[in-house]
């Protein structure tokens, strides 16, 4: 029998005792939960082996390489990379029609598709830039994505994900290979892309935001990851604003972090706000590296100004995530005030004064966790 969920049983045992349901109701309720939990324990359990599957097959790959790469022109190494490609998403494609393999056959899709885009990556060291085989390469390179796209979004919204992301590998190596065009117009030309990409999305997903997670939310928020991407690359490759392009970041990270807390506002199903408000944990992550970063580089303030921006993110974090009962967003707003208050003090190299930071820290989460266990139950 499939180990329960132990939320699930503490809930039903209440119920029960505070005199809410009948002990058969709870009997069949616990039943029933018992075999959810164990299909998605199975579930997770496919998905995880089929990763480590993937991996093994890539090594094999490797090791098979490795043998026979020597005696190939770059050319060659270029097409066997790409066959290999085609064949192992034609192995996903094939099996993932199977209900029991679909995870399977889509982990094994994405490996196809990203291997496909380092063949095509590898092919500079075959045909030279303005060449024949250069422009068929990008041709190829602007093919895939298209011909790939149908079955991605019939597919899961993670496999609407990878296509998303690589969608932006591809277009690049189409302008760099075909059009020849330096690191900065594809720079830019990407960044234009994405903007109307995301302009396009946004009206797809601003009146369905509170229906779940779909899949044009899924590409939008992909597409806002991928931009956070082309900002550095913009700033600091482009630009060359060097420290300042953190700025830019803060910026992206802000917008972010406003879409979430405004998503999470929307009335919605619980499982759909709980996903969204789950997303913050992320920001909270990010913030307190990006504000931390911007007070130690961009701004060269000292480190106790530089720690407060970052503790300050995480103690925000905190708070917004004890008052929507959101426990990820708790956790790691929690382990991000442990985190910029341990690196302050390896900073400071003084034992007084880190000892006094961590101090500071515990009883700041003490006083946290005691208005937790003080809130009113179902407040």
């Amino acid at each position: 029998m499939a180990r329960h969920d132990r939320g699930v049983e503490r809930a039903l045992h209440r119920w029960t005792r505070k005199g809410l349901i009948e002990e058969s109701l709870a009997q069949s309720l616990r039943a029933e939960a018992r075999a959810e939990h164990g299909e998605t324990t199975l579930r997770v359990g496919q998905l995880l082996t089929a990763v480590a599957g993937a991996v093994a097959l890539f090594l094999a790959g490797a090791l098979f390489v490795s043998q026979t790469w020597p005696a190939l022109t770059e050319a060659s190494r270029t097409i066997a990379l790409g066959v290999i490609s085609v064949a192992v998403w034609a192995v996903g494609r094939m099996v993932g029609v199977r209900e029991r393999w679909t995870r399977i056959g889509e982990v094994l899709q994405v490996v196809g598709m990203y291997l496909a885009g380092f063949a095509l990556v590898y092919s500079d060291n075959a045909w030279d830039d303005g060449t024949t085989g250069a422009r068929i390469v990008g041709v190829i390179a602007l093919l895939v994505p298209i011909a790939l796209a149908p079955s991605a979004w019939r597919g899961s919204v993670g496999l609407v994900a990878a296509h998303t992301g690589g969608l932006f590998v591809f277009l690049a190596l189409f302008l760099d290979r075909t059009l020849g065009l330096e690191f900065e117009p594809i720079v830019w030309t990407l960044d234009a892309v994405l903007l109307l990409g995301l302009a396009a999305l946004w009206f797809k997903v601003r009146d369905r935001w509170d229906q779940g997670v779909h899949r044009p939310l899924i590409a939008f928020t992909t597409g806002l990851y991928v931009g956070l991407v082309l900002i550095f690359f913009t700033g600091a490759g482009v630009l060359d604003w060097s420290d300042r392009t953190i700025w830019a970041i803060d910026v992206w990270w802000l917008a972010m972090v406003g879409l979430t807390a405004w998503g999470a506002s929307i009335p919605s199903g619980d499982a759909e706000r709980d996903v969204i408000e789950t997303h913050m944990a992320l920001c909270v992550v990010l913030g307190t590296f990006f504000l931390g970063f911007t007070g130690a580089e961009a701004l060269e303030a000292p480190a106790e100004i530089w720690a407060g921006m970052a503790a300050l993110v995480a103690a925000l974090g905190l708070v917004w995530g004890i008052r929507v009962r959101n426990i990820p967003t708790v956790a790691a707003s929690t382990m991000s005030l442990i985190g910029a208050m341990w690196i302050y003090a390896i900073d400071r190299a003084e034992t007084k004064t880190a000892a006094l930071a961590m101090a500071l820290t515990a009883v700041l989460l003490f006083v946290v966790a005691a208005k937790i266990r003080g809130a009113p139950e179902g407040d």
